[in-house]
């Protein structure tokens, strides 16, 4: 299954769901354990696990792919994924999905600057036919532009801004970063220097790989609402919610709220406690197995 994975472990069966979207791609009950990436807040099925936030990392890709059988190397779904893990200067490869190697993983917090980083994309809703994705992505696209205008404006420091791509030139040409910025490399060595990251939902209303990306870099995080299901992740400790998926006059606020007595500090600090526990490979399988396990 694209988007998909299926582990055998002791005569048990555990399928992993790393799609965007709240629905299944497959039927849970196919499975002694089924872990989902995009896991409503709303469903409670005794076999289904959260798998948390999700962040593309790699270790030693070269040699990953050398143990990898033939037909799963080359098959057609896998063609975009094998020239990406090549491609280890990120030379040729979308910079945005470029794989951070876990060796180069943070140990200590920042201390940073005190200030918000929020860089973002639109997406354009006249290039779906779907009324509810058309619909999703007007609103997203009014706060992203909104959020980066407001912060921009208040915070001088801050740095903000949308991916420049001929619509967002077209649709907030004043708040658009120029490409060269944007490349993977040159954001993550823009993320150490800055202190607080502020996220929203992104495809199918749940988070991408933002706050995956701030918690493993020992950032406090603002976001909208957390629409999916995240182990021990709470707000007022690891992130401050906003009201709602338009409340970007808000960001100013808890902005503030975080910088006053070094709040952010303390949350970056819980931040990376989580990371180390939840998102480091290490880690990550070691949760999966004392579930299935236990």
């Amino acid at each position: 299954m694209h988007n998909g994975a299926l582990l055998h472990v002791d005569s048990k069966t555990i399928f992993f769901d790393y799609s965007d979207d709240v629905i299944f791609l497959e039927n849970p009950s196919k499975y002694n354990f089924y872990f989902k990436r995009s896991l409503s807040i709303y469903t409670e099925i005794e076999n289904v696990y959260p798998l948390n936030f999700n962040i593309p990392l790699s270790y030693k890709t070269i040699s990953l792919l050398q143990k990898l059988q033939k037909e799963f190397l080359f098959h057609k779904h896998n063609k975009v994924e094998f020239y990406r893990a090549l491609d280890v200067f990120h030379l040729k490869s979308n910079s945005a999905h470029s794989l951070l190697d876990v060796r180069k993983l943070s140990e200590d917090v920042s201390r940073g600057n005190g200030e918000a980083l929020y860089y973002t994309r639109l997406w354009n809703p006249n290039s779906t036919n779907d009324p509810k994705e058309k619909e999703r992505r007007i609103i997203q696209n009014e706060f992203r532009i909104n959020a980066c205008r407001i912060i921009k404006k208040t915070f001088k420091s801050a740095k903000t801004g949308l991916y420049p791509d001929s619509f967002s030139v077209k649709c907030a040409a004043d708040v658009v970063l120029d490409l060269k910025s944007c490349k993977k490399s040159n954001y993550l060595k823009t993320l150490k220097q800055f202190s607080i990251g502020i996220a929203d939902d992104g495809l199918k209303d749940t988070p991408g790989w933002k706050i995956g990306e701030y918690v493993l870099h020992g950032k406090a995080v603002i976001s909208t609402p957390i629409q999916v299901q995240i182990d021990q992740f709470e707000n007022g400790k690891n992130y401050l919610e906003l009201s709602d998926r338009s409340a970007y006059l808000e960001l100013p606020d808890r902005i503030r709220e975080l910088q006053r007595d070094d709040a952010y500090l303390q949350m970056a600090k819980a931040n990376l406690d989580w990371s180390k526990q939840y998102l480091h490979p290490k880690n990550y399988f070691i949760r999966i197995l004392e579930i299935i396990k236990n």
